[in-house]
């Protein structure tokens, strides 16, 4: 009989992967594994390479099931096969808009997941290029509604999901304030998905308290923009804009901010966006330390926030768009 030590170096042993991102490709070129039951390891579902019905997958959705597993050797067959499907599936106007996004959520989360976890700014930075293309070309392209994206991205508290929400976010409230240059999306996406770049080297056991931090704990916390800024403002592929988003994010309008505690003109057009839904982000989703704010909550919880900390003219364009 295994104890619960060997099932859970079993189940180490695998990647888990959104099912949502399996149902809308072809041909698997990995292992799909089962694994619902906490207590044991994860259960052969499908071999490689062996065609399965075309409601197969989508059963196991309805059935509740929303996460299978890879094994770990197979990650990057799995990786290469999202990106290698990524660019039809979502220029698919056959497949409902909701899917598509979903699809893309999905599949930037485990992009995200992944290169995170490698530690390899390069091919962070390569990986996160290509994934604010897929971004920004669904959001120029398509008319997406907040309350629609909202429904279909998950709401934890990791570092990935977090990024990725917010640059989303930051593509909906920039387009809804006037911003229709593709490039430009592109540019606000991924200072969206890097802004929290320094947040990877704070020790999870930080990031993931319960309690009240420390004052040693909440310094390391603060230090996130400038270690995310420092990483960065050394390449040449990083414009001074994203730059700023990165390191001027939690910074406030009346000064009262951190890294620096600089306000008004000094902020950056984009790190002002971005301030505004990284705070909506971040009360709208699941953390340690506290339940989840409602949309409504969150709005008033903005509005509070203006005129003397965030933008009033975004924070009000933001809650125009969350109402649609």
């Amino acid at each position: 009989m295994s104890t619960a030590t060997d099932v859970a170096s079993q189940r180490r042993n695998f990647l888990p992967v959104p099912l949502h991102t399996l149902c809308l490709t072809g041909t698997l070129p990995v292992d799909i594994y089962l694994g619902q039951e906490k207590e044991s390891a994860p259960v052969l579902f499908r071999r490689r390479h062996i065609d399965i019905a075309g409601d197969e997958l989508s059963t196991l959705l309805e059935s509740g099931i929303e996460t299978v597993y890879v094994p770990r050797e197979q990650a990057e067959d799995y990786q290469n096969h999202l990106q290698n499907n990524v660019v039809s599936i979502i220029a698919n106007h056959d497949l409902p808009l909701t899917d598509r996004l979903q699809f893309l959520g999905d599949t930037g989360r485990s992009m995200l997941r992944e290169v995170f976890q490698g530690g390899q700014l390069d091919e962070t930075i390569k990986q996160v290029g290509e994934l604010s293309t897929y971004m920004s070309t669904i959001i120029s392209e398509n008319e997406v509604v907040v309350s629609e994206l909202f429904d279909v991205l998950r709401h934890d508290y990791h570092t990935y999901t977090h990024v990725y929400n917010v640059a989303s976010y930051s593509l909906l409230l920039a387009k809804g304030l006037g911003v229709s240059d593709e490039k430009e999306l592109r540019d606000i996406s991924m200072g969206g998905l890097l802004h929290d770049l320094g947040k990877l080297r704070i020790p999870l056991r930080i990031l993931n308290k319960k309690e009240r931090l420390t004052d040693t704990e909440w310094a390391i916390i603060q230090r996130h923009p400038t270690d995310g800024f420092i990483d960065l403002a050394v390449r040449d592929d990083m414009t001074e804009a994203q730059l700023m988003m990165v390191y001027q994010h939690h910074e406030k309008l009346d000064g009262s901010g951190y890294p620096v505690g600089i306000g008004g003109n000094e902020l950056h057009f984009y790190a002002k966006v971005c301030a505004v839904v990284d705070i909506f982000e971040a009360l709208t989703s699941n953390r340690p330390y506290r339940n989840p704010a409602t949309k409504n909550e969150a709005m008033e919880i903005l509005e509070g926030l203006t005129p003397n900390k965030l933008d009033q003219e975004m924070v009000q364009c933001w809650k125009a768009l969350t109402i649609q």
